[in-house]
């Protein structure tokens, strides 16, 4: 190899190499920016068919738009509060799967009427290290919905852990009802209800 082709060899090495550094360093985005940008995403496609009935792809790519600001595993721990300790890997990886697709199912049609009827005001947002809280409000036809949503950062990006909803806290009101349904049942007889639950969302017609 001569001195040329070296130094065209080393040049690319190290471009690669500050190409990585930089990506590994560059400043995440704020929690607002963050939202925003996906409401932009959900908006394009919504643009595809703004009234009436979702055509099947259209609903699946809007589904992954919406699912993806979501951190589920999270979602999930609070929602079991301290009966996530006790639980085994597979009992977890089970729930998280199964109380997953449970909020999938139940956020969809929510958020696809907010995004029609109304456009997300963002009023505030408060950030503490990896945690934050972006605060908006959505003016739709007949009310006005405020909504808190409650992030951390997760491999560099942010991801909504819980929802305050008109000051109810999403993931507060899931502990809540499944401690007290653990507490007189059992947390097998909960893992089957809602796997029942799921599957009633999942077929049409139910």
């Amino acid at each position: 190899m001569n001195g040329v082709s070296r130094a065209l060899v080393i040049l690319s090495v190290a471009s690669v190499g500050a190409v990585a550094a930089q990506a590994a360093t560059a400043p995440v985005p704020s929690p607002t920016e963050f939202l925003r940008a996906r409401d932009g995403a959900i908006q394009q496609i919504l643009a595809e068919a703004p009234t009436g009935a979702l055509p099947a792809p259209l609903r699946a790519r809007l589904k992954e738009q919406i699912n993806a600001a979501f951190d589920f595993r999270e979602l999930s721990r609070l929602a079991l509060g301290t009966y996530w300790a006790s639980r085994s890997e597979k009992e977890r990886e089970h729930f998280v799967r199964t109380f997953t697709g449970i909020i999938q199912e139940r956020n969809f049609d929510s958020f696809v009427r907010y995004y029609r009827e109304g456009r997300f005001n963002y009023t505030g947002e408060t950030v503490d290290g990896t945690r934050a809280e972006v605060r908006a409000t959505v003016p739709l036809k007949k009310e006005r919905v405020n909504i808190a949503y409650r992030l951390r950062v997760v491999d560099g990006q942010w991801k909504v852990y819980d929802l305050v909803i008109d000051e109810v806290s999403t993931a507060e009101g899931n502990r809540r009802t499944y401690a007290r349904f653990i507490e007189k049942n059992s947390y097998e007889k909960l893992v089957e209800q809602l796997d029942k639950q799921l599957q009633r969302l999942q077929t049409p017609g139910q």
